[in-house]
């Protein structure tokens, strides 16, 4: 492996020699850089993508759960019986029955694993998405992909809301999972645009902690909208949400898609500094100096313009080709392993809780209750995923001889949200096979968990691998979110099956025993992930020292070419 005493890619120097924080990714002296934005300006538009994504996966994530609706909608039933349907009286005492509504596959209706596909499908049509749409955006930039994706999202749920027949009610899922696939992928994206290292842990653990809230509140809604009025009012009110939010972003959130060296990316002093006071904590820092006679001032269309700036499709096609070899890294490789059994583990207890709250007594329309515990879970997601991970990175930075910030430190902030899911898919798996003698809230425990640990650790790894290859983190993005969700998909789709046959504590305790074979590569990161970067990405000697602002498209586009193949 190459020798690491050089800067390696995704290193940086956070603080100087006068332990002063250093602000990385650098930015250009061009008044339009996205990193010159003032702070409420970045953070209104981090609250859109909030709303936006939530919005979007709520309409994917709510619908998932509501199959039995749809088993009953396709066999000719009205669903609002689940209203007044009480399942433990058809089911075995200290028998959890999985699938109580099995019975109406017998009533003319669809087969089954047809109507399941409205869950299941979306989740792969997701994972095909990023590996189209994250080149793209590369290519002509953020903005308009996320708002075609946005506008497929809730096209999708319109015409899932009015279509009467199976088939259709698929194609509209399936054009809603490829819509929210963007959300999985770019805003991550958006926020490496815009933020600097010190601030992103803060910016994603916002992101996925309100979705959180929002999809939680709209889940609660469901079974009683479901039971008082009719399952497509669902539809129509998450996409009629998502058509605000999707205005909301044309004014909210400008294009932040801009050309970086790998020396720009470390957060190299490649321009001319000056002194510029903060307005908030009045601190004294060293940022580029502003040049608004040769780049011109921000417009109208630097704010709200879409495809507006040069089209890079060479550097799109070497991001596809980046796509593919950095599946191989051994660091990548690791995040797909540990992200996939944490979403089939959080796809294992979303598939089942609602059959053994059900067997706890629960009626139908209180099953939202359910999410509660990822509301509770929610504020700890933002607090140990951005506050104190962003924390832990800076201090650990700043007790450096030379004030180096390595991505590797993101990772000591993984144990707890390991550890807690581990737990979680234990407790959840006892639980469920004595649910006759123990309290819900024993239950609601394991989702709690599993819920605090899987997002606070997406949140994570999205952070570690943008700053770990921060000259393609698209590319890396990709990989680790349409992985997550096709393995995911594949380890749980079964779930049922395999709690039927062996037990719940056997099967949840299989999914923990995976997640502890599969964290113990932990450690190994922690301590080789820089050499591992300094063997897949190289060092920033004899790299470029800036992206040249005043260069033709011809020359820009090389450029760029360049940190792909470097």
């Amino acid at each position: 492996m190459p020798d690491t005493s050089a800067l390696v890619v995704g290193s940086s120097r956070l603080f100087d020699e006068h332990q002063q924080l250093r602000y990385i990714s650098k930015p250009t002296p061009d008044p339009k850089d996205p990193l010159h934005l003032f702070q409420w300006r970045k953070w209104l538009a981090i609250a859109c993508l909030c709303l936006f994504g939530a919005l979007a996966l709520a309409g994917e994530h709510i619908i998932a759960t509501l199959v039995p609706v749809f088993v009953l909608e396709y066999a000719g039933i009205d669903p609002r019986i689940l209203g007044s349907l009480d399942i433990t009286k058809s089911t075995t005492p200290g028998v959890v029955n999985l699938s109580p509504l099995e019975t109406l596959s017998q009533l003319g209706g669809p087969p089954l694993y047809g109507v399941a596909l409205l869950s299941s499908l979306p989740l792969l049509v997701n994972g095909i998405a990023g590996y189209m749409l994250v080149p793209l955006s590369i290519a002509i930039g953020r903005k308009p992909v996320l708002l075609l994706a946005g506008a497929m999202a809730w096209i999708g749920g319109l015409m899932a809301g009015l279509s009467h027949r199976l088939e259709p009610h698929l194609a509209a899922r399936c054009l809603q999972g490829f819509g929210v696939g963007a959300v999985e992928a770019l805003v991550p994206l958006i926020i490496q645009d815009m933020m600097f290292i010190h601030e992103r842990n803060r910016a994603v653990a916002s992101v996925v902690a309100s979705q959180g809230l929002i999809i939680v509140a709209l889940g609660i809604a469901s079974p009683v909208i479901v039971v008082c009025c009719i399952w497509r009012d669902i539809y129509f009110i998450t996409s009629g949400l998502a058509i605000f939010a999707w205005f909301m972003t044309i004014f909210c959130v400008p294009e932040t898609r801009w050309v970086r060296s790998r020396a720009e990316l470390a957060g190299e002093d490649v321009y001319p500094l000056e002194e510029q006071r903060m307005k908030k904590s009045g601190k004294v820092v060293l940022r580029s100096k502003i040049d608004v006679v040769r780049y011109g001032p921000r417009t109208a269309i630097t704010e709200f313009g879409i495809l507006h700036i040069p089209q890079l499709w060479r550097t799109g096609a070497g991001s596809v080709y980046e796509t593919g070899r950095s599946t191989l890294y051994p660091n990548v490789l690791w995040a797909i392993l540990v992200t996939s059994i944490l979403v089939s583990i959080q796809g294992a207890v979303g598939q089942v809780a609602s059959a053994v709250l059900i067997v706890a007594g629960w009626q139908f329309e209180k099953l939202g209750l359910a999410v509660l515990p990822l509301v509770l879970a929610s504020p700890f997601v933002w607090f140990f995923g951005g506050w104190m991970a962003d924390r832990i990175s800076n201090v650990h930075a700043r007790r450096k001889p030379d004030g180096a910030r390595e991505p590797e430190t993101h990772l000591l902030s993984l144990v707890l949200p390991l550890l807690a899911a581990v737990v979680g898919s234990v407790l959840f798996g006892y639980a469920g096979e004595n649910i006759r003698v123990l309290s819900s809230v024993v239950v609601l425990g394991g989702i709690f968990l599993v819920g605090f640990g899987s997002m606070t650790a997406h949140t994570l790894f999205s952070v570690y691998l943008v700053e770990s290859y921060p000259a393609f983190a698209g590319p890396v993005l990709v990989n680790v979110s349409s992985f997550r969700f096709i393995v995911g998909f594949a380890m749980s789709f079964k779930v049922t099956s395999w709690i039927q046959n062996s037990g719940f504590l056997r099967t949840f305790g299989y999914y923990s025993i995976a997640l502890v074979l599969a964290s113990l590569g932990l450690p190994v990161v922690y301590l080789y992930g820089k050499k591992i970067r300094a063997w897949t990405a190289g060092t920033l000697e004899g790299d470029l020292v800036a992206v040249g602002k005043d260069t033709n498209e011809v020359d820009q586009e090389s450029q760029v070419v360049s940190l792909y193949t470097s």
